[in-house]
């Protein structure tokens, strides 16, 4: 009597115990569980990239090729290249560094000044190469990687969306969706910028 008793005694909810009852950790929840994780770390790796691909390096006015050939280097390398930076390029309201978007027309600290014509030389004792100097985002093209940035962030309002979608439709079928799109906007995207010239700030 006391066993029949026993055996009818509800057993104890726990979470093991819901898992089990739902189904172990199987291949099914395995190949979801690493494309869930692997998604959630490519993104904190692109976001982390961001940080320092895309920071923005002390930069000048590159010097005239006539006046200074392949200047590459963003602090002085020697006295003479001192001097030309600094009768071209005037220096900033600190004292301290050169203006980064303006410099002298010709050899007179009281000439016009024009907007980089030469381009610019950035410091990478820093950051190293970075993104910004591939692609000139500076000055008057800052606003270019503001945008770049904007959507990044923008795409993560897609969760919302997405979040909403799979309660309505199921978790699975929206996380094989979402995979399989991410990975064609990869293939694609890659294809095209091997296939199809273009140019570093349209990339």
């Amino acid at each position: 009597m006391n066993r029949s008793l026993s055996s009818l005694a509800p057993t104890a909810i726990s979470f093991d115990n819901i898992l089990r009852k739902c189904g172990d950790f199987g291949r099914f929840q395995l190949i979801h569980y690493f494309f869930m994780n692997w998604i959630a770390m490519s993104f904190g790796i692109i976001s982390f990239y961001y940080v320092f691909g895309a920071a923005e390096p002390d930069h000048r006015c590159r010097l005239p090729d006539n006046v200074w050939p392949n200047d590459t280097q963003y602090n002085p390398i020697n006295e003479t290249h001192e001097i030309y930076i600094n009768n071209y390029i005037p220096k900033a309201k600190d004292g301290n560094k050169w203006e980064q978007c303006v410099r002298y027309t010709t050899n007179n600290m009281n000439g016009t000044l024009v907007n980089c014509p030469n381009g610019w030389t950035y410091d990478r004792s820093i950051f190293g190469y970075t993104f910004t100097e591939e692609a000139d985002f500076v000055c008057e093209n800052k606003s270019q990687k503001s945008w770049l940035a904007t959507s990044m962030q923008c795409s993560g309002f897609s969760l919302l969306i997405i979040g909403s979608l799979a309660d309505k439709y199921g978790r699975k079928k929206m996380t094989v969706i979402v995979t399989i799109l991410l990975f064609l906007t990869c293939l694609i995207t890659q294809t095209i910028m091997q296939w199809i010239p273009i140019t570093v700030k349209t990339k």
